[in-house]
């Protein structure tokens, strides 16, 4: 076995791992807001709700008002009655007061559908409320959970980071170099495993002279085509185990 291939496995194990779990790191804020969203949705369609049966209010208020004001405009025209000097001027008055009734009389009809309308958007609030209190403690704890795997996750890079450090110290400078510029440019993975004959990350064949070095196992090789490290996983001396690693459960 060549320990310096090793590490560089063991090192590429680690980064796999991270890799993983900054998807997960990253994948946490998009949950975190879609659950928001829905908080928020919920949330609007209550205060929507409450904001139409407020205006409902008010249009009813108003309704009263004008009601108010027409049985008032006929009680001022009754005692005018008593002032007038001809028939045509008491027969315009009855009129008038006859006019004044109809105009109460459709707009008690409006205030009667508006309070049914109240009574409707009351009933329908009562279930909102009920609703949107029910899921804000779902809501709630779905953050709670959250935020939590967010923890674990954070607790489990650092795990990582810490156990890859220690590697890196292992590790040739000037390997460690070429591991570190091959993980910058090929997608975070640098080291390779060989499987019949060919790169398992690029899907190309080796050389067959090549394939034969790497069973040898003399020399730190790297592929022809993507230029990662390789190594053949015919040889147990690679194979990587969370518990080689240290990592703990």
């Amino acid at each position: 076995m060549l320990q310096q291939l090793r590490y560089l496995v063991e090192l590429q194990a680690l980064e796999d791992k991270k890799s993983g779990l900054i998807r997960g790191c990253n994948d946490t804020p998009r949950r975190m807001a879609e659950i928001e969203q829905e908080y928020t949705r919920f949330e609007q369609a209550l205060l929507t709700r409450q904001a139409e049966g407020e205006h409902a209010r008010k249009v009813h208020r108003s309704l009263e008002q004008s009601i108010a004001d027409l049985e008032n405009r006929i009680a001022r025209s009754k005692l005018r009655m008593n002032e007038v000097k001809t028939n045509k001027e008491y027969q315009a008055i009855l009129r008038e007061i006859d006019d004044f009734k109809v105009e109460i009389r459709r707009k008690e009809d409006e205030a009667l559908e508006m309070m049914e309308q109240i009574e409707k958007i009351v009933r329908e609030l009562k279930t909102l409320e009920s609703e949107f209190e029910a899921h804000k403690v779902r809501l709630d704890a779905d953050r709670k959970v959250l935020q939590e795997e967010a923890d674990q996750l954070k607790a489990r890079l650092d795990q990582l980071d810490a156990l890859a450090a220690e590697i890196r110290m292992k590790i040739d400078p000037v390997l460690l170099k070429r591991c570190d510029s091959l993980l910058e440019r090929q997608s975070g993975i640098a080291v390779a495993p060989v499987e019949a004959g060919s790169c398992r990350v690029c899907h190309l064949n080796i050389p067959p002279q090549k394939f034969i070095e790497l069973q040898r196992d003399e020399a730190i090789l790297q592929c022809p085509h993507c230029h990662r490290f390789l190594f053949w996983t015919g040889n147990e001396a690679y194979a990587v185990m969370d518990e080689d690693l240290g990592i703990s459960a």
